[in-house]
């Protein structure tokens, strides 16, 4: 905000256009922030003493002690990071509105690609090292059980050969090489979050470790490596749904994950009506009106606050990107201001009503599930539900029609939510989840293996006929970028001895705009499918529901499983166009609006 080109100046906000001095613009934006209901500084603000807003400074610690993608495990590692920790934190000194430091920003614990980095060191690399051993002592020095889960790369045929550069392996399909993968992640999680820990308690023993902003999704292995290392988790978040919804699964499984409040760092909403000239051009939340924007942000903030465990919200950012975008292309209205310092009067007028009502939803939040009944209930949808809009804006009883009751085995977390409701005309889900894959990991030739794809099965027994079907995420060449993938939602049916059928109409299963980590799809099933000519309430049906995540690295199944089988549940139509008794209970911890 304190400085910039001329150009910068023409294009973007720029304090001096509208102040005297820069002790005038902090007096008045902070008047402005305190009226809106905002009640600190997040990563990246001036730094001004002339606020008295709390601040938490981003200072990139990992990345200058150069902990990532280098050698985190060397032996001088710590030393190196006690050193930057000191120049970075020097600034701040003293500073009488320093809350803590994020250590970080967006890093992310990709599995995989770390994973062939370290491999591919030169045996000198003392991570390499860790990496082999943990590889040799996982498979007892047997090479033969290694070829199970893993295809090595050229010239690589020994646990010798591993220690050479550019050593390589892929995924073996069938195999269980993704689980190796995540224990190495942990390992460099833990190295990473111990270094920053300890560092900042020797330089800045006053100051909080607030995390390193997680890059709007986690890596479980990684976040359960922060127990005892961080006083705050800090994630940025992109909103799930234009409406402001936030999938509980995300922030219920931080809960489980690791005891620490929770600080959302990051969270944004644009309009391509603005007065900026911003075009949104990604993938980022953004809607088509002031308006929208307005009522999807607000209700994005009452949502953050019936979680229990999330401490905070910070909004990105203060005033718009500059017209045609900052210095990396990024072009999106996500101002409390415009660039001519104007406040776009419905947001922060929402905003200040969401904020006034934080406390009290707050106070009432529980991270409440209520127990798997005996029968479970299907609320009917209020609407027909479109699998061609690429949108849940049909869904607008999101609360209602969750089911809560996923399991996987610890200590792990659901890495995602289901919602189901039924209509005369057929069955409805929408499922958001998340699973970070690196989809060039695996060895394979001809098409993309359907055992190592994303799956999400549901099994319905209507009357006396049982089907099932599955939705598989199955990767494609992105026909502009070959390096790249897309990612192609296929509606299959499988039949008693597990082969799956192409479903001939895939107009019943659209997947959202939203790309990996991020899962987001929408199916409908026809009650022809399902073996009846249509459905009604107070009917019952059999139902068996479970998703599983590429590479099979895990699998999370509606109720408690039995040696990894989703149990086959009873449910109930029910008329309402509501939540059932449960559901209403869940709902009145706070999930509901």
């Amino acid at each position: 905000m304190s400085g910039g080109s001329k150009t910068y100046r023409e294009r973007g906000y720029y304090f001096e256009n509208y102040y005297p001095s820069l002790a005038a613009w902090a007096a008045d934006t902070q008047k402005r922030l305190y009226s809106w209901g905002f009640n600190t500084r997040g990563g990246w603000s001036d730094p001004t003493r002339d606020m008295t807003l709390p601040l938490v400074p981003e200072i990139d610690l990992g990345r200058n002690a150069r902990l990532h993608w280098f050698d985190p495990f060397a032996p001088d590692a710590l030393a190196a990071t006690v050193a930057k920790a000191k120049v970075l934190t020097a600034p701040y000194k003293d500073h009488p509105g320093l809350i803590g430091y994020f250590t970080d920003n967006e890093v992310g614990w990709w599995n995989a690609p770390l994973f062939r980095w370290y491999l591919g060191n030169e045996w000198a690399i003392y991570s390499k090292r860790v990496l082999w051993r943990m590889l040799h002592d996982h498979y007892q020095g047997r090479w033969d059980r290694l070829l199970v889960d893993f295809v090595p790369g050229p010239d690589i045929h020994s646990f010798e050969d591993l220690k050479k550069g550019r050593a390589s392996l892929k995924l073996r399909p069938g195999g269980q090489g993704i689980h190796m993968i995540q224990r190495f992640t942990a390992a460099c999680a833990r190295r990473y979050y111990q270094l920053v820990h300890d560092a900042l308690r020797q330089v800045a023993p006053h100051a909080l470790v607030m995390g390193d902003r997680l890059p709007l999704y986690y890596n479980q292995d990684a976040v359960l490596a922060a127990r005892g290392l961080v006083d705050v988790l800090s994630t940025n978040y992109n909103v799930d749904t234009p409406d402001g919804w936030v999938a509980p699964y995300y922030f219920d499984g931080l809960a489980r994950l690791i005891d620490a409040p929770v600080l959302i760092s990051e969270f944004f909403f644009a309009a391509n009506e603005n007065r900026s000239g911003n075009v949104n051009n990604g993938h980022l939340m953004h809607v088509a009106t002031q308006a929208e924007r307005a009522v999807g942000a607000a209700a994005a903030v009452r949502h953050f606050a019936a979680f229990p465990n999330v401490a905070g919200v910070h909004w990105f950012q203060y005033s718009d990107e500059p017209t045609g975008g900052r210095s990396d292309g990024e072009d999106f209205n996500m101002g409390l201001v415009d660039i001519h310092n104007q406040p776009y009067e419905g947001l922060v007028r929402a905003l200040r009503q969401a904020n006034a009502m934080v406390p009290v939803i707050h106070a009432a939040s529980a991270h409440k599930t209520p127990p798997l009944p005996a029968e479970l209930s299907i609320p009917a949808a209020a609407q027909a539900v479109r699998t061609n809009d690429t949108s849940l804006a049909d869904w607008p009883d999101k609360a209602g029609t969750r089911l809560p009751w996923f399991t996987v085995p610890a200590p792990h977390v659901p890495f995602g939510d289901v919602h189901l409701a039924w209509r005369p005309e057929g069955l409805a889900l929408f499922h958001l989840a998340q699973n970070y894959v690196d989809l060039n990991m695996l060895a394979y030739d001809g098409p993309y293996p359907l055992s190592e794809a994303y799956q999400l099965h549901i099994e319905l027994t209507v009357g006396a006929e049982t089907r099932h079907y599955m939705v598989c995420l199955v990767p494609r060449p992105h026909p502009v970028y070959p390096k790249r993938f897309e990612i192609d939602p296929k509606l299959y049916a499988v039949g008693p001895d597990g082969t799956y059928t192409l479903v001939d109409d895939q107009s019943l299963v659209q997947g959202l705009d939203k790309p990996l980590p991020h899962i987001a799809l929408e199916l409908f099933l026809p009650a022809k499918l399902l073996g009846a000519d249509k459905l009604a309430a107070g009917q019952k049906v059999g139902l068996r529901l479970w998703a599983t995540m590429f590479y099979r690295e895990m699998t999370m199944t509606l109720g408690p499983s039995h040696q990894g089988q989703a149990p086959k549940l009873t449910a109930i139509l029910t008329a309402d166009a509501g939540t059932g008794k449960a559901e209403r209970e869940d709902a009145s911890g706070g999930r509901g609006e």
